[in-house]
């Protein structure tokens, strides 16, 4: 039997077609994650929901004190939209690293999301920012804390018959944040550490800093100590990677089930090292960010680059 392939074209059509949807049905965003599968077999749908004639769903727009960026959103249109470089550098920056420049032409903020990959350089800024996810189902639209959308075990709370339709990330004037992470090489990694921090900078020192570090566990390790890189210190910087390092051990260690993570032992163990390098790169993006009057990640046409680096410095 051929597969059925839906493209609705309202927000009407979508909530009907999403009541179509059995367990081995899909929803079509950008497609970079979910058509690997089936070309390979993993996955054969019986019915495809298409999304790509809903513009609405790729809006980036500004609603009172919150960002709502819609989930068709585009890895590349969420770099390069101003309000997301202005209020969330960080996550502009992450987007601007994922993949190829194919894939950010293609993939989208709210795939991303709903794949729930550990290794995924979105869920971390969404988790830092404290953003909400807005969800469509058959009772119509709720919202999810997004520390509640993923689960302890590394699952989405999304329903068979449920979409992922925005995320919501509160503005807070005056917050700056940046990301960094670690990768096999510099175009199309798969990050093998990701660290994304925000703070506010008040008498010429960063105050209320926040962090969460990815790729090391089925969901954002938030970074407790994050407030030593504020410090200014070589010794503090030292600290907080030991902190980090030590942390990424506790998770490999007692971790009582398969990892959804495919990595060898050695590049788990090589992971609590290299934590050092993401550390420093993070606290040099903070020391630029205090010595520019115009934020060295919001200028017009920065790519958000930095080096890669291993054990540290």
């Amino acid at each position: 039997m051929s597969a059925e392939y839906l493209q609705p074209k309202s927000f009407e059509e979508l909530e009907s077609s999403l009541l179509r949807l059995t367990d081995k049905s899909v929803i079509l965003a950008g497609g970079t994650d979910l058509l690997p599968k089936i070309r390979s077999g993993k996955k054969e749908p019986d019915i495809y929901l298409s999304l790509c004639r809903l513009e609405m769903l790729g809006n980036i727009e500004r609603q009172g004190d919150w960002l709502k960026i819609g989930a068709m959103a585009t890895h590349e249109q969420a770099a390069d939209n101003p309000l997301i470089r202005e209020y969330f550098t960080g996550l502009a920056m992450a987007c601007s690293r994922v993949g190829s420049q194919q894939i950010r032409n293609k993939g989208t903020l709210g795939g991303s999301l709903a794949n729930a990959s550990p290794a995924g350089d979105i869920m971390p800024c969404v988790f830092l920012y404290g953003g909400k996810i807005e969800i469509l189902g058959k009772e119509g639209i709720r919202f999810v804390e997004a520390k509640e959308f993923l689960t302890e075990n590394g699952r989405t709370v999304l329903g068979r018959n449920e979409l992922l339709t925005s995320i919501w990330l509160p503005v807070e004037e005056g917050r700056k944040s940046c990301f960094t992470k670690l990768g096999s090489r510099r175009e199309v990694t798969i990050a093998q550490i990701s660290l994304c921090i925000s703070w506010k900078e008040q008498d010429l020192a960063c105050r209320d800093m926040r962090g969460f570090i990815g790729a090391v566990d089925v969901r954002p390790v938030e970074f407790e100590c994050v407030s030593l890189l504020g410090e200014r210190s070589e010794e503090k910087k030292e600290e907080a990677a030991q902190w980090l390092s030590g942390k990424i051990r506790s998770i490999r260690t007692s971790r009582t089930r398969e990892s959804k993570l495919k990595i060898t032992e050695a590049e788990k163990r090589y992971k609590e090292r290299a934590v050092k390098g993401i550390v420093f790169d993070a606290a040099e993006m903070i020391e630029r960010e205090r010595k520019s009057p115009v934020p060295e990640t919001a200028k017009r046409g920065s790519t958000f680059h930095t080096e890669e680096k291993g054990e540290g410095k």
